[in-house]
C-alpha cells in the first residue's frame, strides 16, 4: 500500500475513475460508462464509449462513438465512429472516417479525412501526405509534403507544403505557401487568396468567386514562422518520436534485464523506505562524487565516465521506473502477463510519468521520488546479488 501511495500519487485518480487495460490484443465489445485508457499491439473499439478514450498501439481501430475526447498514438489509426469532442492523434497512417464534434489536431506520415467526415471545429494538421475530402466547419491550418483539398473549408485556411492541390472550396480568406500550387477545375475561393510559389504565375482558372489572388513575396520569408496551430502539430510530432523511441528502449531494457526488474520489485513493499533512501543517495551522492573526481586531477577520467553514466540514467530513468512499476503490478496481483503486455503497460506508464514532469514543482517532486524508489530498488538487488556471490565463494 505504501508503494502504491508513493508511486501512484498522481496516477491513482486516473485509475479510480477510468478503466485501464493493457494487453497484446485489446477489444472493447461492451458499452463503456467511463473514460477508458487502453494500450496494446492491436486495439479495437467496437462499442460506445461514454467518456474520453486514450489509447496507444501499433494498430488502432474505432468503429463506434466516443462521447468526449479521443487521444490516440500508434502506427495505423482508423477512426470510423463519431467523436463528440476533440481528436488529438499522431501516427504513421491516420484515417478519419467519422464526424468530429469539435477540433481535429493530427500529425502523421499520411492523413486522410474522408468525404463522409464533418469536423465541427478547426483542423490543425501536419503530415507527409494530407488529403482533406470532408468538410471543416472552422478554420484550417495545415502543413505537409503534399496537401490535397477536395472538400470544404468554411472559414479561413492556411496551407504550407511542398505541393498544394486545391480542388475543393475555401469560403474564408486563405494563404498558400508551396513550391508548387495546382488549382483544379472544381476549386472555388469565396474570399481573397494570398499565395507564394516558386512559379509566380499560378493559374487560378475560374476558381475565384468575387475574390482576388495576390502573389505575396513576404509569405516566403514567413514560411518558417508558423502560427500557433503548427506548434500543436510540432508537439504531436515530438510525441510520435517520443513514443516510438520509448517503445524501442523499453523493449530493449525488458529483453536484457527482465529478471533484474522482477527481482527488484519482489520485496518492494517491505523495502520501500530503504529503496527510497538508496535512490536518494544515488541521485544526490553521485553528482557530489563526480565533483570530487574532477577536483582530483587523476580522477578526471573516472569523473567523465561517471558523468556519462549518470546522465544516461537520468535520461532513461522514467522508462526504467515505468518498467519497474509494470513488473510490480504483475507481481503484486500474481498475474502472468506475457512479455508484450508488460512492454505496452510500461509504455503507457512512461507516457503518464512524462506528462507528470510538466506539472510545475509538484511534477518534479513526484518524478524525483519515483526515480529514487526505482533506482534504490535496483541498487538493493545489486547489493544482494554481490552478497550472495561472496557467500557462495
Amino acid at each position: 500500500m505504501k508503494t502504491i501511495i508513493l508511486l501512484f500519487a498522481l496516477l491513482l485518480p486516473i485509475f479510480s475513475i477510468a478503466q485501464f487495460e493493457a494487453q497484446e490484443e485489446v477489444t472493447v465489445s461492451n458499452e463503456q460508462d467511463d473514460d477508458i485508457y487502453l494500450t496494446g499491439e492491436n486495439v479495437k473499439i467496437n462499442a460506445k464509449v461514454n467518456g474520453d478514450l486514450v489509447t496507444a498501439g501499433a494498430s488502432i481501430t474505432s468503429k463506434d462513438s466516443i462521447s468526449q475526447d479521443l487521444i490516440a498514438a500508434g502506427g495505423e489509426i482508423v477512426i470510423q465512429g463519431y467523436v463528440g469532442d476533440d481528436i488529438r492523434t499522431a501516427g504513421g497512417s491516420l484515417t478519419i472516417d467519422g464526424d468530429v464534434g469539435d477540433d481535429l489536431v493530427a500529425a502523421g506520415g499520411e492523413i486522410m479525412i474522408s468525404e463522409e467526415t464533418t469536423v465541427q471545429g478547426n483542423l490543425i494538421a501536419c503530415s507527409g501526405k494530407l488529403d482533406i475530402d470532408g468538410e471543416i466547419k472552422g478554420l484550417a491550418k495545415v502543413c505537409g509534403g503534399e496537401i490535397t483539398l477536395n472538400g470544404i473549408i468554411a472559414k479561413e485556411a492556411t496551407f504550407y507544403g511542398g505541393t498544394v492541390i486545391i480542388n475543393g472550396e475555401v469560403r474564408g480568406p486563405s494563404k498558400i505557401v508551396a513550391e508548387t500550387i495546382k488549382i483544379g477545375d472544381n476549386a472555388k475561393f469565396y474570399a481573397d487568396v494570398e499565395y507564394w510559389s516558386e512559379n509566380r504565375d499560378v493559374d487560378f482558372k475560374n476558381s475565384l468567386v468575387k475574390a482576388s489572388a495576390n502573389f505575396n513575396e513576404d509569405l516566403a520569408r514567413k514560411e518558417k514562422k508558423l502560427s500557433w496551430g503548427f506548434f500543436g502539430a510540432a508537439a504531436l510530432g515530438f510525441w510520435i518520436f517520443y513514443i516510438l523511441s520509448a517503445f524501442l528502449i523499453i523493449l530493449l531494457f525488458n529483453a536484457l534485464f527482465k529478471n533484474w526488474f522482477s527481482k527488484a520489485v519482489g520485496n518492494l513493499d517491505k523495502d520501500l523506505f530503504k529503496s527510497l533512501g538508496n535512490g536518494v543517495a544515488y541521485l544526490i551522492g553521485v553528482p557530489l562524487l563526480i565533483v570530487v573526481t574532477f577536483i582530483i586531477v587523476i580522477g578526471i577520467p573516472v569523473g567523465l565516465f561517471l558523468t556519462t553514466l549518470y546522465l544516461f540514467s537520468l535520461l532513461f530513468g522514467h522508462l526504467v521506473a515505468a518498467l519497474l512499476i509494470s513488473h510490480y503490478l504483475n507481481n503484486k496481483n500474481e498475474k502472468s502477463w506475457n512479455f508484450w503486455t508488460i512492454i505496452f503497460l510500461a509504455l503507457a506508464i512512461a507516457i503518464i510519468i512524462r506528462l507528470v514532469t510538466f506539472v510545475p514543482f509538484l511534477g518534479g517532486i513526484i518524478s524525483f521520488l519515483i526515480l529514487a524508489v526505482g533506482y534504490g530498488a535496483l541498487v538493493i538487488t545489486l547489493l544482494r546479488y554481490k552478497a550472495s556471490l561472496k557467500l557462495s565463494t
